[in-house]
């Protein structure tokens, strides 16, 4: 039981993390590497993993490149320097989709920095393309399925995972829940 529990854990700790192949930035993974920005064709060397993505986007939100998707209005988004995590500099709300501004363009990016598509604001509201159907779609269209929270279930273990990260996991004599302050189990 306790091998299916640490392995859930790790399986969803591990589905968290996302390669960032279509970002304007690079996030570095130690302290050699060198990252280019491909907005503002500076060089950044970084001494820790997200110092360089953290400067990008400080640059970027400071130009006014960075989107609201709800509302299309300039937003600041901080990138923790340690984990990573992006907010919203002003609400202190994890950021889980932006639009970034590239000249005319208007690509959609998820927390972690890969493309989702393009954007664009029609009579003060932000449309989204859905290249499925080769038109432009309102945000609750184009992620009907967005919810706060994701929830798995077996017929011995559920697993619910909240938009900020934080997971619980219940089985038939265990109650386990990681979040920000470290992992709790409780006896049932």
């Amino acid at each position: 039981m306790k091998k299916l529990i640490f392995s859930l854990i790790t399986f969803l700790s591990l589905g968290f993390m996302a390669c960032n192949n279509d970002s304007t930035t690079s996030e570095t993974t130690d302290s050699t590497t060198t990252t280019t920005s491909t907005t503002d064709a500076t060089t950044t060397t970084s001494s820790s993993d997200y110092t360089a993505m953290a400067d990008t986007f400080q640059r970027n939100s400071d130009a006014g490149k960075y989107m609201d998707v709800k509302t299309g209005k300039p937003i600041k988004i901080s990138v923790d320097k340690t984990t990573g995590k992006k907010t919203n500099a002003e609400t202190n709300e994890p950021v889980t989709r932006y639009i970034f501004v590239d000249n005319s363009d208007w690509w959609v990016y998820d927390g972690e920095g890969s493309r989702l598509g393009r954007a664009k604001l029609q009579n003060n509201k932000v449309m989204f393309e859905d290249s499925a159907n080769k038109n432009w779609v309102d945000y609750d269209v184009k992620w009907k399925n967005d919810s706060d929270e994701t929830k798995m279930k077996t017929d011995d273990i559920k697993v619910k995972t909240e938009k900020d990260g934080d997971i619980k996991i219940k089985t038939k004599d265990k109650v386990i829940k990681k979040d920000e302050d470290g992992t709790k189990v409780k006896d049932n």
